[in-house]
Parts: structure tokens; sequence; C-alpha cells
């Protein structure tokens, strides 16, 4: 009985490797046929040299392939197999400075795209393909997407009509617990007004954002087209904002106690929120950093727009934010606002991401 017992072991031993290796069986490493890759590598209208370039495929059990733009922002893979990739760019370029022409600019690129080779795309066995890098930042995320500041039409000096309207570009939900939204005077090291959504920062998931969201908040959350006195038809009903700034230290600032309120966090401050008529830069932070004594932490800015209405401005936050500058041409007592050129573009240059539009659009992208 003994010896058949030790029959049977190399029996059972080769039905479990043969069970093992049915189960983890590799992908090919065989290919059929082979092509060349050739990917020019830009960034906004610049092809970029130096840039280290990935490919990756899936189809086979094969490590990545790696290579870097020549002086022409050029980079060829060839001889590779013949299937679908990821390329994958995470680098640092100098371009033009989108502020002067002479001077440049550091900028962290980035991009993440698939290439797929169909009958159509591949000549004499090679892809030619175009990679538009953008910012890193500048991923899908949550936005600011309009910055109404200037005031309707009207001979009352007029503004307190003003609202920031967010958006969320990304494919999922975003809760935006304990974010604050931050007026900057000069640099991150110099807020100016700091405002915060209610909630855990980080971790909270009371207040969610759906992907595709608008949500807007009020410097007053009233009918502003109906002011008694103050004929504004121009203006823009806020009545149904989804938030309020609020600061409890000022007794006269205006409380729609129908919409909930974003709070000042800034001890002594008894200003409301408030925007620049004519330029300004505001944040929305992860609330991350509330110790704000010592300016805002760049690591905790979700998104960052600077705007002026004048050519000549001189840049009030660092370029990592914000590498340019919109709004160029804004009128006060205009009815104009300046919203993003498509719902949720973002390349962090706001030189090219925003544009004037004739007026407000609150919930909603201009056409």
């Amino acid at each position: 009985m003994e010896r058949l017992g030790g029959m049977k072991t190399p029996f059972l031993l080769l039905f479990l490797i043969f069970m093992a290796s049915a189960c983890f069986k590799e992908q090919p490493t065989q290919v059929d046929s082979s092509l060349n890759l050739t990917l020019y590598v830009k960034f906004e209208d610049h092809f970029l040299n130096s840039i280290p370039v990935t490919i990756k495929t899936y189809d086979y059990n094969i490590a990545s392939f790696n290579g870097v733009t020549d002086s022409c922002g050029v980079v060829t893979f060839e001889n590779v197999p013949y299937a679908e990739y990821l390329v994958s760019i995470k680098s640092t370029a100098i371009v033009p400075s989108a502020l002067d022409s002479i001077a440049l600019d550091t900028v962290s690129v980035v991009a993440s795209t698939l290439i797929t080779p169909t009958e159509t795309s591949i000549i004499d066995n090679a892809i030619t393909d175009t990679i538009y890098t953008i910012a890193s930042g500048a991923q899908p995320g949550l936005k600011i997407n309009e910055i109404y500041s200037v005031g309707p039409p009207n001979n009352y000096h007029y503004y307190e009509d003003q609202f920031i309207e967010l958006y969320n570009s990304s494919e999922d939900t975003i809760y935006y617990d304990g974010m604050l939204i931050v007026r900057i005077y000069h640099l991150l090291a110099w807020p100016s007004a700091i405002f915060q959504f209610p909630g855990e920062p980080l971790t909270g998931h009371e207040y969610p954002m759906p992907p595709g969201a608008f949500v807007v908040v009020a410097i007053d959350a009233m009918d502003h087209t109906n002011i008694p006195n103050f004929p504004l038809p121009e203006s823009v009903d806020l009545s149904h904002a989804d938030w309020e700034f609020v600061n409890s230290m000022d007794y006269g600032d205006y409380d729609n106690p129908d919409v909930p309120n974003l709070e000042n966090i800034e001890v002594g401050s008894r200003n409301d929120f408030g925007i620049g008529l004519n330029m300004d830069v505001i944040l929305i932070t992860d609330g991350s950093d509330l110790n704000y004594v010592d300016g805002i932490a760049i690591e905790s800015v979700v998104d960052g727009v600077e705007f002026a209405s004048f050519s000549t401005h001189l840049k009030d936050i660092e370029k990592e934010v914000d590498r340019g500058f919109g709004g160029i041409g804004l009128t006060k007592y205009s009815g104009q606002s300046l919203e993003r050129v498509a719902v949720g573009f973002d390349s962090n240059n706001s030189t090219v991401d925003f544009e004037i539009i004739d007026h407000p659009t609150p919930w909603y992208q201009h056409e």
C-alpha cells in the first residue's frame, strides 16, 4: 500500500503543473509582422525635443519600448510588433513663453494616448502620428470654468452679481468637501480671501459633483435682475445658486437662507469674497493646507486662473499654477464674462484657455 501511494505522487504533481500552466498562460511573444512607428511630440504649437517617450503593448508579453525625440520633435520605433500601443510621456520641456515671444518657460508636460493600427493608418508598413501633450496639472478634474466679475451694464457701479462657476471635467464623481476658494493678492504667499466649503477635506463624501456637472458659487445669491430701484434686466438671477460666499463677521453681508454657504476662514477678516473687476487670481484648493499665514501650498492647488483686462499686466501667480492670463479686453459694467473656450478645456494657460463672452452663462457653456 505504501508503494502504491508513492506511485500516485508524480501523477498528481504533473496534473497540478498542467492545471497551473493552463490558468496562467502567458501572452504570446512571437508576432506575425512588425511596423515602424513615428511620433511627432507637440505642446501647443511647439514641437518638443529631448522628450522621453515610452510605448507599451499589452497584446504581447514583451517589455515596453523607450525613445527620445530629436531636434525636430520626432521619435521613431523601428520593427516593433504589430499591436495597439499605449504612448506615455512625462517630462520637462523648454517652450517659448506665452507672454513674451523672446523669453522661455519651463513646463512639465504629460500625455497618455492609444495608437491602434488600422488599414488606413498603415502606409508602407509604418504609422506616423502626432502626440499632443498638455501641461502637468491640466488633467481632467474640477475646473474653474467661468468667472463673472465686471457687473452688468449700469450707471450705478453695481457688480454684486459676481459668481464663479465650477465644472467636473472628469469621468468620476468628485467630492469637494472642505475645499477652499482663494483670492490671491500676489503669488501663493499672499492670499487675500479664503472661503471654505463645509465638510472634511480629502476624505469627506457629503458634497458630490457628478461628471459633467456645473456648480455656481455666487457672491450674493439673489435675483440681481430685480433689485428695488435698480433696473438691471441684463444682470443674472442667482437666487438659486448652488453656494454663496458669506462672512459671518460682515454683518451687512447678504445671506440667502435657502442657499448653503462657503464661510470665511481668515481670522479677523470682515470682508465678503469679491472678485476684482479689472484683474484677479482665483484658486480652488483641496483644503489640505489650512495654514494660510505662510501662503498656499502649491501641491494643494486643484485649479487656478489669472485674468487681467490689459495686456501690460504683470503676472501675480506662479507659472506652475497658470502660465498666462486671460481676460484682455474685459470692460467694467459691460455684462461680459470670462469662460473657457470649451467646457473644462485646460492647458494650464489662461491666455489660450479662456475667452470673453458677451454675457454670463451660469450652469451652462456658451456656444
